[in-house]
């Protein structure tokens, strides 16, 4: 992942009897990232029991979420860019843990934690890049 001609990668289930070779059928809840190899961000979307949508930000445990994130994630040829605490830089490598466990289970899973991104629009100015 060099943040310009491949920037992104994401995983989602496909439904069950899909046929992959006529369409890839896209989901509500995936997993995602966006970045280079040496700093990525990775974002889980989830469904509530009642339908709603939530993503979150994944990071390392023991970061400090005081203030504001500070760590300026670019992607897309530097058009587009995310802001992360510390603990939710990653590299490709630990990146692919996190990723192969969703594959295998549909869950981030331990010791990896989850904070909540609001996507509501329209954004402070002071948030122009893209979450």
């Amino acid at each position: 992942m060099n943040g310009s001609s491949f920037w992104a990668w994401s995983l989602w289930r496909a439904p069950e009897g899909a046929d992959l070779l006529d369409s890839i059928p896209l989901s509500e809840e995936y997993m995602q990232c966006a970045g280079t190899a040496e700093a990525l961000a990775l974002e889980v979307r989830r469904l509530d029991p009642d339908g709603n949508a939530h993503q979150y930000a994944i990071g390392k445990p023991g970061g400090d979420l005081a203030g504001e994130p500070t760590e300026v994630i670019h992607f897309d040829n530097g058009r587009y860019f995310t802001t992360v605490y510390p603990h939710e830089v990653f590299t490709a490598d630990e990146a692919a843990v996190v990723f192969y466990t969703y594959f295998l289970t549909d869950e981030v899973s331990q010791p990896y934690e989850l904070r909540e991104l609001d996507l509501s629009w329209p954004k402070p100015e002071s948030d122009a890049g893209v979450s």
